[in-house]
């Protein structure tokens, strides 16, 4: 529960500290006092928007003490992020400066603004008058029946994306049958115009040089003749070749070696000189006899050079480029599967997730309208302890032309102020104060034997911080949990939930002031309850009272009893805290007993 708020440079509070006991606080004062900035501040811990405009000063600090029971799932959530606790207490915090900036606590541990926001969306649920406008749209009503029947559409929306994706596919391949076929059949005249001529790596390269070779085939058989002329000598008779004379000189050599060793020596290394002139002439030989003139295969290179060029053009700056360019021409046209085949998987697959998918929404109707009649019975009955015992609630569950992520149905509040009259959509058949009456009676209803839902009391079940001052993030609806570290808390975790009210009783008086009154003591007996309020009945039942007061720019919070309380109230019925009548018409409301056992809350 939360013990305690603590607000400074926030709006019209300089320093205020508020402690708050279990049971039913009502907290009240003068229009403008700074009521409705107190729960501003339990919004901002729980993700509202961080408005640099009401930061008075160079900045604005907002804290709030949470007494939590051992192994609550909160605390251990807040653990696992660092958070530390002192005597089961959990301290959350949030800064903001005059420069719009934002700065989150959690147990004495920075943390993202999102980590403090699902912690106090698990521990604070706040109720505004902007929920009346809420409790209007159908996607909210449709949220907070789900949420109420515990139905978690998380396995339905993924068949739903799912059977989208497949028809989606089908269409893909019905719309780009023509385009898929054009490009198949450009595949395939490349890798054919490849594939006939079948390019090398670095043929590029080679096909130059070889061309070169042959066309000079008649110079170089020339030069070749020369060498070996020099080399082996020429059939003219005239002076041997360099093998020859490197023969006689190796022979002249070897005749003066008895005489001198040295000659011997040199005799050897003119031997070794003829031996490899000897295979130097072999070998230009050989080069001699490969440059015979071949005009066809000189004109078979050049036709092969310009196929490889045109290649080069078409899909690649080399040979190895063109090749990969094939291959992947190849696994691409493998891809581009245009069979009736194909098309007749593609069909087959989306309409078996389409029938998955329908059977799924087939189902979540079932339990909508299952629960929905749970929900009107609860509802009904709270009405009438509200005081509008002629009321009727109803909900239509109708199936929609096609299912959306959010199932197949429509669903709409009815209600009916007079059981006479016909039930009209909530948007037209409800003032503000049957809504607040309804509102409260939804809560009540979460509260007193709904099934499991996973996100706690009913009317408290919206996605996200709404980002209004004094609107809590609440935990998620639809099944939904929140993401990191709070992801594995159950519903367990609702039944510590502190329930705040701002304001609720709009377009409430009477004889209906008195009933809600005695509907929110009984809510409040095993549970924290918070209400601000401008209504006499309602603060008179409360086990707490506080009091925000404004004087000379400075606003104060002050717990009130006996007959200070006696004169806030007479203050709140006549505007006169002074007044006889209206301090003995107080006195009359605080003697009342506000919960009576007849209460199935009680």
């Amino acid at each position: 529960m939360l013990r305690e708020l603590r607000v400074s440079g926030l709006g019209v509070i300089k320093q205020a500290e508020v402690t708050l006991p279990a049971g039913l606080t009502v907290i009240t004062g003068e229009t403008g006092a700074g009521k409705t900035m107190l729960l501003a501040a339990l919004g901002l811990l729980a993700g509202g928007r961080a408005d640099s405009a009401v930061v008075e000063g160079a900045s604005a600090q907002v804290s709030a003490v949470f007494e939590l029971p051992p192994g609550h799932p909160v605390a251990q959530a807040a653990i696992r992020v660092g958070a530390a606790l002192e005597d089961s207490e959990l301290i959350a915090a949030r800064r903001l400066t005059a420069a719009g900036r934002s700065r989150a606590h959690l147990g004495g541990v920075p943390v993202p603004s999102s980590v403090l926001a699902d912690t106090v969306g698990w521990l604070v649920c706040v109720h505004g008058q902007g929920d009346q406008q809420r409790l209007r749209s159908p996607s909210q009503q449709r949220d907070l029946l789900d949420a109420f029947g515990g139905i978690d559409l998380t396995a339905y929306q993924a068949l739903h994306d799912a059977a989208g994706a497949a028809h989606l596919r089908l269409r893909r391949w019905e719309d780009q049958d023509r385009r898929s076929a054009f490009e198949a059949d450009s595949l395939a005249r490349a890798i054919r115009e490849i594939d006939a001529v079948a390019p090398r790596a670095g043929e590029e390269e080679d096909l130059p040089r070889l061309l070169e070779r042959l066309s000079q085939a008649e110079d170089l058989r020339q030069a070749a003749e020369r060498s070996l002329a020099a080399l082996n000598g020429d059939d003219s008779g005239g002076p041997g070749g360099a093998t020859a004379l490197l023969e006689d000189a190796r022979r002249a050599l070897n005749a003066g070696a008895g005489r001198d060793p040295a000659l011997g020596a040199l005799a050897e290394r003119a031997g070794e000189l003829a031996y490899l002139v000897s295979d130097l002439a072999g070998e230009v030989a050989e080069y001699r006899l490969g440059l015979e003139a071949d005009p066809a295969a000189v004109e078979a290179l050049q036709e092969r050079r310009a196929a490889l060029n045109a290649l080069l053009r078409r899909y690649g700056a080399t040979a190895a480029e063109v090749i990969a360019f094939a291959d992947q021409a190849r696994e691409r046209l493998g891809e581009l599967d245009l069979s009736p085949e194909r098309r007749a998987a593609l069909a087959a697959e989306a309409e078996r997730l389409t029938d998955e998918r329908d059977q799924s929404a087939s189902a979540i109707g079932a339990r909508r309208r299952s629960s929905a009649a749970e929900l009107e019975r609860a509802v009904q009955a709270e009405l009438a302890e509200l005081g509008m015992a002629g009321a009727r609630f109803e909900i239509q569950v109708e199936p929609l032309a096609e299912p959306g992520r959010q199932g197949a149905d429509a669903v709409e509040f009815r209600f009916s102020a007079h059981g006479g009259g016909p039930t009209r959509p909530l948007a037209k058949g409800a003032s503000g104060g049957e809504l607040s009456r309804l509102m409260l009676a939804l809560e009540v209803a979460a509260l007193d034997g709904a099934p499991a839902a996973p996100a706690g009391p009913v009317a408290c079940a919206e996605t996200g911080a709404s980002g209004a001052p004094g609107q809590a993030a609440p935990p998620r609806a639809g099944g939904g949990t929140p993401d990191g570290p709070l992801a594995e808390i159950s519903a367990d975790a609702a039944a510590s939930l502190t329930l705040v009210f701002d304001e609720i009783d709009q377009g409430v008086g009477g004889q209906a002031a008195l009933a809600l009154a005695e509907r929110l003591a009984r809510l409040a007996r095993g549970r924290q309850v918070i209400l601000v309020t401008h209504l006499p009945q309602l603060a008179a039942a409360a086990d707490h009272h506080l009091v925000v007061t404004k004087q000379d720019g400075v606003t104060t919070v002050d717990a009130v009893s006996g007959e200070g309380r006696q004169r806030e109230l007479a203050r709140m019925l006549a505007g006169l805290e002074e007044s006889d009548a209206a301090l003995e018409h107080a006195g009359e409301l605080l003697s009342r007993d506000w919960v009576r056992q007849s209460s199935r809350l009680a």
